[in-house]
This record gives structure tokens, sequence and C-alpha cells, in this order.
């Protein structure tokens, strides 16, 4: 049998991509403590999209589903004018869209070229089916990443309400 560079290259970006967009999951608190089968499984479900310089990825008032992580580029997050974050490579935003289905807080836009993947609710959902501990796993985590958020947010209103 021939070997050919041409069909051995032709599938292994996409391998390469998940298992490098799986290694970003794992580096996040929400993936603390998930295996990486169960990972490679996740991100084999997860859409990735790419935005161009200043495209919104979501708007205030936007009703969410997911949470999102940045693979390359970066995005700002901001009220109005305010820039409230500038999140980079292995990042992630949007989580509270995970566990409820509410609007958006804040707008995200692409600085720079983007890629971004998706983790969204319905996966979630399957997941907490599928595989119970795993999924009572990721929602532990996420409790977590949103009260240390929610702790981080309310120090800021309170510097911010003693400075005026």
């Amino acid at each position: 049998m021939i070997r050919s560079p041409f069909w051995q290259n032709l599938f292994r970006p996409a391998h390469k991509q998940k298992k490098h967009v799986c290694d970003l999951w794992l580096a996040t608190p929400i993936f603390s403590e998930v295996s990486h089968g169960q990972c490679l499984q996740l991100v084999n479900d997860m859409a990735i999209r790419r935005y161009q310089d200043g495209e919104a990825i979501f708007s205030l008032g936007d009703v969410g589903i997911g949470t999102g992580l940045i693979i390359s580029g970066s995005v700002n997050i901001s009220v109005g004018d305010k820039v409230l974050a500038n999140m980079e490579e292995g990042d992630f935003f949007g989580e509270v869209a995970l566990v409820i289905e509410a609007p958006r807080t804040a707008t995200a836009v692409a600085n720079g070229d983007t890629q971004i993947v998706f983790f969204l609710r319905p996966q979630l959902e399957t997941l907490l089916s599928r595989a119970p501990r795993q999924g009572a796993k990721i929602m532990q985590n996420l409790a977590r990443v949103m009260a240390n958020r929610l702790g981080s947010t309310n120090t800021l209103l309170e510097e911010s309400h003693v400075a005026d």
C-alpha cells in the first residue's frame, strides 16, 4: 500500500485542532476534573466560528445559549462604551448562558481575527442525561466560576462606589 502524504495530512489538521480545543477547555475551571476522553467527545459536537475584527459575537440583551472559548485572537467584553475585559486565547465568556436562558449582560466583540468554539446548553443537557457524574461536575464547576466572577464584580462595584 502506498502511503501518500496527501491522504495522511488531509485528516490530521481537524484532529489536531480538536485536541488543541480540548486542551484549552481542560485548562479552564469549567472542565476541572473532566476526563480527556469525555472532553474530546464534547468537543466533537462543538461549533467553531471565525469572527473578523469588530464583528459582534453577541450583544447586550441577546438571549444566550452557551459559552465561548477563544481559540485564537481576542474579544472585548463591554457595556456601552466601557470595556470591562479583554479576553484572549484560552479565556471563556458567557458561561451564565449554559445554566439559564437570560439576556446577555454585556456585548462581546472580536478584537482582530478571532476563532471561538461554543459549548451550548443543549450539549450540557445531553451530557447530564448520558453521563450524569461528568455533567454534575461541570455544573458544580460552573457554579464556582459564576460565584468567583460575582465576587469580583461586587468588589469592583464597591470600589467604584467608594471612589464616587
